[in-house]
């Protein structure tokens, strides 16, 4: 014979040479995906939503003004009273300050003889303090307190979904790196074909070989151009789902072109003593811990303030007035007032079912979070595995691949010495391609499981 064949190593080569323009990277997929995915906006939107409930359970402690005036001109007792107050919740220590302003002028009758004052009106000020209940958390203290730990919760939520999102990215990445490098090996196949397609005639011609050749090699062509029919198809299925991660700068999925394929870095091991160091990490981390962990926070709370509900209510309320101007002699002078409030309920049982209620959710809690530890660590131990594993089967395929090569090369030079046929030379460049795809799989699958394996120990 007097022609030489392409391996398809060599065409692979070629065609990864001239689809090295301007590779497209993983770290640009993920940036792209945290910045402008649709769904990961959504979800801080949860953040804002928690931050707006925070501020409005910190509105219960906001200064109250109120502000008064009547008059009676028609009854036997004619008045006019008019004046203001102000009151400000404790935040630290419950109960509330207030003050205010009055002044009442006309006649009054005996039951109403504290609206009046002197000339020019009274002032006051007080303060309410509880002594038991409400004394350590109140309902206001502990909605706040709820509220802010929402936003925490709202944290790990949107983080847990960040992660999800970057794995996903990263699969979706490797899964169309693999699939261009597929469709590189189908087209050199295929070409590999169609350079002996041409050659192959050449001989029929001369007499070298059988006529018969020429069908089997169209066949191959044909068979082979299918096979980069298909590849293409998942090309493009694979371009589709990468631009839901890859978006412009306006937020739109964008395509990718095919000269943009990088290539498979080389894929690396885990150390027993990294994955250990990973996995403390990873259960420090992990947003569903830190969710877990505010949730305790939050029965805590909640439990707090049950408890609160079992103390009798015990206020000291302290005031001070004065009235200024001229007038009834009774309105002479400053009056200092103090006395003790107290109530509580005899059976309680609202309490007491708040109370069996929190601990029951605390104890629950608790073991979602033993669990939540547990699946942690199996995650992580099986997505280390699972890339030992990968890095197992990706140094079997190139063995096979180096095998299949030699043996395609040696059925090659066997058909170019008469001793061999078209069929058996396509047979062992397909398996040489097989055993190519076979890499090209591997190395996928070594990188999505170090995608997985990084999202699993929060590192992604």
């Amino acid at each position: 014979m007097r022609y030489r064949l392409w391996t398809v190593t060599a065409l692979l080569a070629g065609a990864t040479a001239r689809a090295a323009a301007a590779p497209l990277l993983l770290d640009d997929v993920l940036l792209s995906a945290q910045r402008s995915y649709p769904l990961l906006k959504a979800a801080v939107q949860e953040q804002a939503i928690a931050e707006g409930k925070a501020l409005r359970a910190e509105g219960a402690f906001d200064a109250k003004l109120s502000v008064k005036s009547g008059t009676n001109q028609f009854g036997f007792y004619k008045n006019r009273v008019y004046g203001g107050g102000v009151a400000q919740p404790l935040g630290d220590w419950g109960g509330e300050i207030f003050g205010g302003y009055k002044r009442g002028q006309g006649n009054f009758g005996p039951w109403e003889e504290d609206l009046l004052t002197l000339s020019r009106g009274e002032w006051s000020g007080g303060v309410r303090l509880p002594l038991l209940r409400d004394r350590q958390t109140d309902e206001r203290r502990t909605a706040l307190r709820l509220a802010r730990l929402a936003v925490e919760l709202a944290d790990a939520s949107v983080e847990k979904q960040r992660l999800k999102l970057l794995e996903a990215a990263a699969k979706s990445y490797w899964q169309w790196v693999s699939a261009g490098k597929t469709l590189a090996v189908a087209e050199a196949l295929l070409e590999l074909a169609e350079a002996r397609n041409r050659q192959v005639e050449e001989f029929v011609q001369e007499g070298e070989v059988a006529e018969i050749e020429i069908a089997d090699n169209q066949r191959a062509v044909l068979e082979r151009r299918a096979a980069v029919v298909s590849a293409e198809r998942s090309l493009q299925n694979a371009n589709l789902e990468l631009s839901l991660f890859y978006r412009d700068e306006q937020g739109g999925p964008q395509r990718v072109e095919r000269d943009r394929l990088p290539e498979f870095p080389e894929p690396k091991a885990l150390s027993a003593a990294q994955i250990e160091a990973d996995l403390k990490l990873a259960l420090e981390r992990r947003p569903e811990i830190e969710g877990l962990l505010v949730e305790l926070r939050q029965s805590g709370a909640s439990l707090g303030l049950a408890r609160n509900q079992l103390l009798p209510q015990i206020d000291v309320t302290a005031r001070y007035r004065a009235d200024s101007g001229t007038g009834s002699i009774t309105k002479q002078g400053g009056e200092f007032v103090a006395g003790v409030l107290l109530t509580t309920p005899f059976q309680r049982r609202k309490a007491k079912g708040s109370i069996a209620m929190q601990e029951a959710k605390l104890e629950q809690l608790r073991q979602k979070l033993r669990f939540a530890r547990d699946r942690i660590e199996v995650e992580v131990r099986d997505a280390a595995s699972a890339l030992r594993l990968a890095l197992q089967r990706l140094d079997l395929a190139q063995a096979e691949s180096e095998v299949a090569q030699r043996l395609a090369e040696a059925e090659r030079e066997r058909f170019e010495l008469g001793d061999s046929t078209l069929f058996v030379v396509n047979l062992r460049e397909l398996s040489a391609a097989g055993a190519n795809l076979k890499i090209i799989s591997a190395l996928a699958e070594c990188h999505k499981a170090t995608a997985v394996y990084r999202a699993y120990t929060a590192a992604l």
